[in-house]
């Protein structure tokens, strides 16, 4: 590539979905040589990434047709799971339990582990103190979590609305395949798309504050 900035973000062709037209000069699929094609092919081709894609493809078929709760059921049965974990934030244990009826429902067996396990404050995992000096409140647990759902032998595990950051070292360190149902979003009753949507409305000037700290450096990297 040239460097110019141009990604699949810039583009507005629609030759790699639907086929139809070409691809702009500079689409991000020249960065694809062979030695890169191939790679990716052979990893697809991995028999626990082949069953993930098989189970994935065949349920975005009917995806439009389908709630999010609904694709993770028949995405659940098709990997050919029996046990489920659940990684929930304490504030969607409501919505956990929920979850965890309509799973046992459909013949799984469920595991689920909220994210204050142990109760752990900043100094427990040698952090810096709150901003008012003290020890703050009590922090997730996002590690233990993934760790706990080992021990239980999941085959599968489902994100519910981790924090994000919290979610990041939950992935990082799951033993099993997970997929995510809820994306937590305190404002927007868990609808992170809505945030978006609001950029362009009277809700931009609030998020453009964080956008300018975050460009400022307000918001110091730790």
């Amino acid at each position: 590539m040239d460097g110019n900035g141009f990604s699949c973000l810039s583009c507005a062709g629609e030759a790699c979905e639907f086929q139809t037209g070409g691809n702009p000069p500079q689409c991000v699929e020249g960065l694809v040589s062979e030695a890169i094609h191939e790679e990716v092919r052979e990893r697809y081709r991995e028999p626990e990434n082949h069953r993930v894609m098989q189970a994935a493809a065949l349920t975005s078929e009917r995806c439009a047709n389908l709630t999010r709760v609904q694709e993770t059921l028949e995405f659940a049965a098709r990997m050919g799971a029996r046990k489920i974990g659940i990684a929930t934030c304490t504030m969607l244990l409501d919505e956990s339990r929920t979850l965890r009826k309509l799973l046992e429902r459909a013949g799984f067996e469920v595991f689920g582990v909220a994210c204050k396990v142990e109760g752990n404050r900043r100094a427990d995992l040698g952090l810096a103190p709150a901003a008012d000096g003290g020890e703050g409140p009590v922090l997730c647990n996002p590690v233990m979590q993934a760790r706990l759902l080992e021990e239980e032998g999941t085959d599968l595990n489902i994100v519910m609305g981790l924090c994000v950051g919290h979610d990041t070292l939950f992935y990082r360190h799951s033993h099993a395949p997970t997929t995510t149902l809820v994306t937590k979003d305190h404002v927007t009753g868990h609808n992170a798309c809505a945030g978006l949507y609001a950029s362009k409305s009277v809700y931009r000037r609030r998020l453009n504050e964080t956008v300018d700290a975050c460009r400022e450096g307000v918001i110091a990297q730790v």
